[in-house]
């Protein structure tokens, strides 16, 4: 069963708060310029993952405020099953991730160190009460409820390995996959071992990872990333424990900062993120993935609002950097708490568990 917060179906967002009326809304994003049509080199049209038509309605547009990116990009939604997806692809998706990186580089901000630490003490055994409030207050550290001892974990884009490290030091039997090389030698350098660089199937085809009875599978801040969402999570479905818990963490499409923000909203993240979830199309690709949702709610995704409002009034092009000051982004933490706790929060966390059981 479904459980724990109201499911809001798509475009119904702007009129979920009665005190911001779509008029203001409005007149915020229209301040937003309008990109040009024309499409980036080395890319295409992109087509519905889940039912592989072409076009749809555009919801917004803008730019790669992060890295620069040359060209404009547009979130569609497909007329037939409302799943928004970035238009248009491109042709090579890892040319596209920077040398630079965060998620992929030796740097570890204090943001990534805090929820390493966070992860570490929720995931023990025993964890109990503080595990919950760690999780609820860190979305990083949600493993969706209590571990057994020496669990077996896998982090699926598990990056340069601290989510992995942190499973291991509280004494769980951990694993990670990674497509970046570069991310995965970062790990290997800082001493984590069990992370491996690839895709999931050739990891697991490979006898690189554990080959099934995972007790707990997270994938945090991914899935927007792929491509064919629905493929991974039947291959995740297959790869399981049946009591096993999936926890997905993803940018929340109708938060209140992307319906302020628009185009400029941090959490698009041109064109790496492929894929723009709401809660109704995040319940319904896990259920054609073959899991059920056992509860879901809005999280905040640190650094996302300062970064959202850095690139706005930048007019909607590249950030100019102030968004990363340390003081900045502590001093915008409540208010992303805040919007987390009031279901606009600039992610969606859901923990699920294979359907059918």
């Amino acid at each position: 069963m479904f459980g724990g917060s109201r499911i809001a179906g798509p475009g119904a967002g702007s009129r979920g708060w009665a005190w911001l009326p779509d008029r203001i809304l409005s007149r915020v994003n229209s301040n937003v310029p309008a990109h040009a049509a024309a499409s980036p080199p080395g890319t295409h049209p992109s087509t519905c993952p889940l039912c592989g038509l072409e076009g749809g309605r555009e919801i917004l547009a803008g730019t790669d405020h992060r890295r620069g990116t040359p060209g404009a990009f547009r979130v569609i939604e497909c007329p037939s099953c409302r799943l928004a997806r970035t238009d248009p692809w491109p042709d090579d998706p890892g040319a596209w991730y920077p040398d630079e990186y965060p998620q992929h580089g030796g740097s570890e901000s204090l943001t990534a160190r805090a929820s390493r630490g966070a992860l570490q003490r929720a995931s023990r055994p025993g964890a109990g009460r503080l595990g919950r409030l760690l999780g609820r207050a860190v979305p990083e550290a949600d493993t969706g409820g209590s571990l057994a001892p020496a669990s077996r974990i896998l982090d699926v884009g598990a990056g340069t390995g601290g989510a992995v490290a942190a499973f291991r030091a509280a004494g769980h039997d951990a694993w990670g996959v990674e497509p970046s090389l570069r991310a995965v030698l970062v790990a290997e350098a800082r001493g984590t071992t069990g992370v491996v660089p690839g895709a999931l199937d050739d990891a697991l085809g490979g006898g690189l990872i554990p080959s099934g009875d995972y007790d707990l599978i997270r994938m945090s801040q991914v899935l927007e990333h792929v491509p064919d969402p629905v493929a991974l999570l039947r291959t995740l479905r297959r790869i399981i424990s049946p009591t096993g818990r999936l926890v997905v963490g993803v940018p929340n499409l109708d938060s209140l900062a992307r319906r302020m923000t628009g185009g400029a909203w941090d959490g698009l993240e041109f064109p790496r993120h492929l894929v723009h979830y709401t809660r109704d199309s995040l319940l319904w690709v896990l259920a054609l993935g073959g899991f059920a949702v056992t509860s879901m709610r809005t999280a905040p995704l640190l650094g996302v609002l300062p970064g959202s409002i850095d690139a706005r009034t930048a007019g909607g092009d590249h950030q100019r950097g102030w968004s990363d000051a340390l003081v900045v982004r502590v001093a915008m933490y409540p208010v992303e708490w805040t919007l987390g706790a009031l279901g606009q929060g600039d992610g969606l966390v859901a923990i699920a568990e294979p359907a059918g059981n």
